[in-house]
């Protein structure tokens, strides 16, 4: 992904502004590294991606941490 950012980075972002438990939120999901963070830190992540491939690889990616995410589809 052109913009991809580095999980360290969301988590440290999770860990200065939430509290566990708290939702955070993506519009720009991409790859999923806040997903991922989210997750590390005890957070519920909700985002958007337009394109369909990169949430198929946000998908897999959380289901080989062993996680079942949840897919909204739009309208």
């Amino acid at each position: 992904h052109p913009t991809q950012k580095p999980v360290a980075l969301y988590a440290w972002v999770a860990q200065k502004l939430t509290q566990p438990g708290d939702i955070l939120f993506d519009p720009f999901a991409g790859s999923g590294p806040a997903f991922l963070a989210a997750e590390a830190e005890g957070r519920v992540e909700m985002g958007c991606e337009i394109d369909p491939d990169y949430v198929a690889v946000i998908l897999e990616r959380l289901a080989g941490m062993g996680l079942e995410p949840r897919l909204v589809p739009n309208g």
